[in-house]
């Protein structure tokens, strides 16, 4: 990409994020908020085909998350593909038209959500996978982690 086109692109990203002010400030001085939207500009200012994203939500307030899931699903209907990796089920579940489970490095199930919730008879994409892994023990790992914390 074109330097000037590249640098020019930047500034109206950022403008867009509300950080034009930041523009040429050293990004070791930025939150991981602002961080996280320097990484998404510049993974996206080339228009990519094809785009990776592990955990891109991590670090952004409740109005950035809205606005980034409304970004990758206007570019998925543009005909982007979109690789979104995520521990937060209920993001993928939302957001996702085709999902992956991986356990132990093994893919447990691949379909799209309804396709998952039908083989599974299970509600949500987090209790899917909590049943396709055999994962059970969250409430008596939570009883166990409060208790500790309210002994006297």
């Amino acid at each position: 990409m074109d330097v000037k086109k590249a640098n020019e692109k930047a500034q109206n990203l950022m403008k867009v994020f509300g950080m034009e002010e930041v523009y040429h400030s050293r990004i070791a001085s930025f939150s991981k908020r602002m961080r996280q939207k320097v990484l998404i500009i510049s993974s996206l200012l080339h228009n990519p085909e094809l785009l990776f994203l592990d955990e891109p939500l991590s670090g952004l307030d409740a109005n950035s998350v809205m606005v980034l899931k409304e970004i990758l699903s206007i570019m998925a209907a543009k005909g982007k593909t979109i690789f979104y990796s995520s521990h937060i089920m209920d993001v993928v579940e939302k957001i996702s038209n085709r999902i992956i489970l991986i356990n132990d490095g093994k893919i447990v199930a691949d379909g799209s959500f309804m396709d998952l919730k039908e083989q599974n008879k299970e509600g949500t994409l987090e209790q899917i996978f909590n049943q396709l892994t055999g994962f059970n023990e969250h409430k008596a790992i939570a009883e166990e982690f409060v208790s500790i914390v309210q002994e006297v």
